[in-house]
């Protein structure tokens, strides 16, 4: 079930209904390409349930992990990081207390591949300082790095 979740959202899904779609048509894929016997798919309360018992960030921290050491970093690589505010986590539009959770993410050009990724509420820190932390935790030697002009500021954080 945590494999399934896990090949849904690097597919783009996001919600409960939609992991729980893509199991189905994925099913007898995924069996054969693991050599799995085929098992009932969990229910959609079954998938709720287990996404408030499964630790998120510990799951992303060994995931990446584990795709830091599959797919490692050469010298000479492009690495682009860049952020996306997330439009669902949008408050009080309008307001003086606007908030919202922007995600940036580090891209290794030559696979298409997420190596990493930092959130961060606006109110709470900048793009600026969430790229510098994320670029520390890679810890990358001798690649090229991409940013968009946000980061041609002289004294920015």
């Amino acid at each position: 079930m945590l494999l399934m979740t896990l090949l849904g959202v690097m597919s783009g899904y996001s919600s409960l209904r939609g992991l729980e779609d893509f199991m189905k048509r994925h099913q007898q894929e995924v069996a054969e390409l693991f050599d799995l016997a085929k098992a009932k798919l969990p229910s959609y309360s079954t998938l709720r349930d287990m996404t408030l018992h499964v630790d998120a960030l510990k799951v992303t921290e060994i995931f990446m992990r584990w795709a830091n050491q599959a797919l490692p970093t050469e010298p000479g690589e492009v690495i682009s990081l860049d952020g996306k505010a997330l439009a669902s986590t949008l408050k009080d539009c309008y307001g003086e207390q606007q908030d919202f959770v922007t995600v940036v993410s580090a891209c290794v050009q030559r696979w298409d591949v997420v190596i990493g990724q930092v959130s961060f509420h606006n109110g709470e820190s900048s793009e600026i300082v969430s790229v510098r932390h994320l670029l520390q935790q890679l810890d990358v030697k001798g690649v090229w790095v991409t940013l968009d002009a946000l980061h041609t500021q002289k004294n920015g954080l």
